[in-house]
């Protein structure tokens, strides 16, 4: 754990020299957040019907799964990017010398990217209560153990992506390929339920269409983490599935990347 801490407070002084960089990354958020406003109020009639489940309003709705989504897109361009970028610079080579364990390095990896993440997020959800988004503040905390756990069952196609990365020095199309099917069919702008019965099943295998609804329950409806446990169960599930098979995939890379000596190559 301390080594994870210490790889996570080194990204977080390399961030701090580029404040500007930080500013813009909240601004450009939070003016995002206008634009939004006005097009899903113009639509909030349109939609009233379709999203009861989940909220009352449409601006809500929308920016939840925004927040969500953006959740997934850490979860799964993180690791491959930190990855790909320590052989480049050759710190991997330095990392892997030392005592610290693999998952340790890849939670010191991800763990800046996670928390700076969950700030602009916090920002931007402050902002949509702001213009008008009914946010349910006590349910801060459930929320957050679902958007922990929406980042944990995304997290195996990042570390598949590492594999690849490791392995061949890319990860293909597979991160841009799993954040178009989650923004598509993952309930970020529009329920599942709305989604067309012959790709619904795919839908439902999307691990952002649970943790999407169940968050909005919970942040915009005040509901607790029971009345979500089947999304939760299934996100759990999920999780653990796939970790195991992201994991031994990743070990596969990892050997073989040793055996032909491009490990450390860059």
């Amino acid at each position: 754990m301390r080594e994870a801490w210490a790889l996570v407070r080194a990204s977080a002084i390399t961030a701090s020299s580029y404040r500007l960089r930080l500013l813009m990354s909240i601004g450009g958020l939070l003016l995002s957040a206008v634009p939004l406003f006005f097009v899903t109020n113009a639509l909030q009639d349109t939609m009233a019907t379709h999203i009861n489940a989940e909220a009352d309003q449409y601006f809500g709705f929308v920016l939840v799964g925004t927040i969500a989504l953006s959740f997934v897109m850490t979860a799964v361009g993180s690791l491959p990017n930190q990855l790909g970028g320590g052989i480049t610079t050759g710190t991997l080579e330095a990392l892997l010398s030392t005592r610290a364990r693999l998952p340790a390095i890849f939670a010191g990896m991800i763990g800046f990217e996670v928390i700076w993440t969950a700030i602009r997020n916090f920002f931007l959800l402050v902002l949509g209560a702001l213009l008008g988004a009914h946010v349910a503040w006590s349910q801060m905390l459930p929320a957050a153990l679902i958007v922990l756990l929406l980042v944990l069952s995304m997290l195996p196609f990042g570390i598949v992506a590492a594999a690849m990365v490791l392995a061949f020095r890319t990860s293909g199309p597979l991160t841009q390929g799993v954040m178009f099917v989650s923004a598509a069919l993952g309930g970020v702008y529009y329920p599942v339920a709305v989604i067309p019965s012959w790709i619904q099943s795919i839908a439902y295998l999307v691990p952002l269409s649970y943790g999407s609804e169940a968050l909005r329950r919970v942040l915009l409806r005040g509901e607790s983490l029971l009345d979500v446990g089947y999304e939760i169960t299934v996100l759990l599930v999920g999780t653990v599935v796939l970790l195991a098979i992201s994991s031994a995939l990743f070990m596969v890379a990892f050997r073989y990347a040793k055996r032909a000596g491009t490990l450390t190559q860059y």
